[in-house]
């Protein structure tokens, strides 16, 4: 009943491997630019916007366009657009690099506003109480949000990985390498369609494992945060 499966995976299995090794590559390195930036993002649009506890339009409005920007357009076009950027940063507008320069461009968009709507979930008390107790900004961000907001963060840390998987088989389209790519070259191309469904099958496996991972990570965050306050 499963012969294609196997004789796909012996044909391509060694491709297949060095596709899932270069889309973890480029989305592990994506997310973590985009983690790093769009967190500071995201706390600063949320924080500093009309109503926020430092409220700055002077910050926050250009932010959220540029943010609206990027995310307005289509990833593929994004692909073009950003070429000559990757190739002035890495040397080059096709592969794995010039494509993390994309990704991480779309992540930081992505991250900033999960960011910002799990900041916008915490109860406003939180900012009174680092109030009272005179918390510094630093204390405020690092003590208060970023620990009462963890589990929500790990949810939207979580679909922002997902989102970036789903963005780096777009790469494929111009040469980036990863899943994708072989995908493209041998599942469409080639037409050949037992290939295209072993992709299929392990990808949707490998997200359905970072899906329960994040799912349960900030579970456990959730309940020792919930004990530490009772």
């Amino acid at each position: 009943m499963f012969d294609w499966f196997t004789q796909t995976w012996t044909r391509f299995g060694g491709q297949i491997v060095t596709g899932f090794l270069e889309t973890f590559y480029m989305v592990a390195v994506s997310f973590g630019i985009s983690a790093v930036i769009g967190t500071a993002a995201g706390i600063a649009l949320s924080l500093c916007r009309r109503g926020g506890v430092w409220e700055s339009p002077l910050l926050a409005t250009p932010l959220s366009v540029a943010v609206n920007l990027i995310r307005s357009v289509p990833f593929i076009l994004l692909l073009i657009i950003v070429a000559p950027l990757a190739r002035m940063l890495v040397g080059t507008a096709y592969g794995i690099y010039a494509s993390m320069v994309s990704l991480s461009i779309v992540g930081v968009a992505i991250v900033t506003r999960l960011v910002e709507q799990a900041i916008a979930d915490i109860n406003p008390q939180l900012f009174q109480t680092a109030h009272s107790l005179s918390a510094s900004r630093r204390q405020v961000i690092t003590e208060f949000i970023l620990v009462e907001a963890r589990g929500a963060l790990i949810l939207g840390y979580t679909s922002a990985i997902i989102s970036l998987i789903a963005y780096s088989t777009v790469v494929g389209v111009i040469a980036g390498g990863g899943i994708g790519y072989l995908a493209l070259q041998e599942g469409f191309y080639m037409w050949n369609q037992p290939l295209m469904w072993v992709i299929i099958i392990l990808m949707t496996i490998f997200v359905q494992l970072i899906q329960l991972a994040g799912s349960a990570l900030a579970r456990t965050f959730d309940r020792k945060g919930k004990g530490r306050n009772s």
